[in-house]
């Protein structure tokens, strides 16, 4: 599996585009991210190179335009990069972090729900309190 770690936030946005249309020409990302951003031609480019040579697309070079495709799944990416964040946090700060990015994000009433279910289930085996972890001694009494 591709690693994404080291994805920067503007390989992102080639990538989000990538996947959405299930595989992209340089012209249909460029068209897309000139409306978007002001980023140059010649930069779009440079990131749909620099995320081949990552190994995060490839090419099919047998028609023209070259049509690139991903090579990681988005749920793959997104799983990766979410956990990825939540390994460098504090066990304290997860549950505040969840509440920020629940706050601050649209989702729709099907995925609540489906949060509320999760959370039903994960409440019934919760710690009341969890510990800090930062010292390396955990403690979920």
């Amino acid at each position: 599996m591709t690693d994404i770690e080291n994805m920067t936030q503007a390989e992102w946005q080639v990538m989000r585009i990538i996947w959405t249309l299930n595989g992209a020409t340089s012209k249909q990302v460029i068209d897309v991210l000139t409306k978007k951003t002001s980023w140059k031609q010649a930069t779009i480019k440079t990131l749909i190179v620099r995320l081949q040579s990552k190994g995060y697309l490839e090419v099919d070079k047998k028609v023209r335009p070259y049509t690139y495709s991903p090579v990681i799944k988005e749920e793959d990416a997104i799983d990766q990069s979410v956990n990825h964040l939540f390994a460098s946090l504090c066990c304290m700060r997860k549950g505040q972090a969840i509440e920020n990015a629940i706050e601050n994000s649209d989702i729709s009433k099907s995925d609540i729900n489906e949060l509320i279910n999760i959370l039903t289930k994960k409440s019934k085996d919760a710690p009341e309190v969890v510990m800090c972890d930062c010292l390396g001694e955990t403690n979920n009494g």
